[in-house]
C-alpha cells in the first residue's frame, strides 16, 4: 500500500507530459497545413497564369505572317479573346517587338502580373512568330 501512495504523484507528471508532447504536435500540424493551403492558392494562381497566358500565344499564332508585317512595331497587343476576358485580378500585358536575332521574326512577350496577400507575382511566355509570307 504504501508504494502506491508514493506513485500517484508520477502519474500525474506523465499525464500532464503526454497532453504537453500532443499539443506541441497538434500545433506544428496545423501550422503545416495552413502553409499547405496558402501554397495551394498560390500554385493554382500560377496554373491559371499559365493558361491565360498560353491561350493569348494561341490565339495570336492564328494570325497570318502579314498582320505581323503590318504592325508598328514595337507595340502592345490587346487580350485576343473578346468573348471571355481574363479575371480582374490578373493583368495580362502583350508586347510585340522585333526580335533582335532576326528581322525577320518578331518577338512576342506575354506577361501576366497579380497580387495575393499583399505581394506581387509575375509569369513571363515569350515566343516568336514569322512575318515572312510565303
Amino acid at each position: 500500500m504504501y508504494k502506491l501512495k508514493e506513485n500517484q504523484g508520477f502519474i500525474l507528471a506523465d499525464v500532464t507530459l503526454g497532453i504537453f508532447i500532443i499539443s506541441i504536435a497538434l500545433l506544428a500540424i496545423t501550422i503545416l497545413f495552413t502553409q499547405a493551403l496558402l501554397i495551394e492558392k498560390v500554385a493554382g494562381d500560377y496554373t491559371m497564369v499559365a493558361n491565360l497566358i498560353q491561350k493569348q500565344l494561341e490565339l495570336l499564332k492564328c494570325n497570318a505572317p502579314a498582320y505581323w508585317e503590318n504592325l508598328d512595331l514595337p507595340c502592345t497587343i490587346s487580350w485576343q479573346d473578346n468573348l471571355s476576358p481574363p479575371p480582374a485580378t490578373y493583368e495580362i500585358t502583350t508586347y510585340v517587338a522585333i526580335a533582335a536575332q532576326d528581322s525577320h521574326l518578331v518577338e512576342v512577350t506575354v506577361t501576366a502580373n497579380w497580387k495575393e496577400r499583399d505581394k506581387n507575382y509575375s509569369v513571363q511566355f515569350i515566343t516568336f512568330y514569322s512575318k515572312i509570307t510565303q
